[in-house]
């Protein structure tokens, strides 16, 4: 049975889950935390970043972060 997804788009945090035996369950982000932060970053080599690591260099590449 395929699963549907919830997600919380939020102005400063997101957070993603899915229901397992009526109950739901947050799907970790990959530094294992339970939200995310809603920023997106284009990194000076072009590389496209988002949630914890675009906000960390949100500081250094201000110019290409949102």
């Amino acid at each position: 049975m395929p699963r549907a997804i919830g997600i919380d788009l939020g102005t400063t945090n997101s957070c993603m889950a899915v229901m397992e035996g009526g109950e739901p369950v947050v799907i970790p982000s990959v530094e294992g935390g339970r939200i995310t932060p809603s920023v997106v970053a284009m990194a000076k080599n072009g590389e496209r970043l988002v949630g914890q690591v675009a906000k960390r260099q949100g500081v250094t590449n201000p110019e290409n972060t949102i």
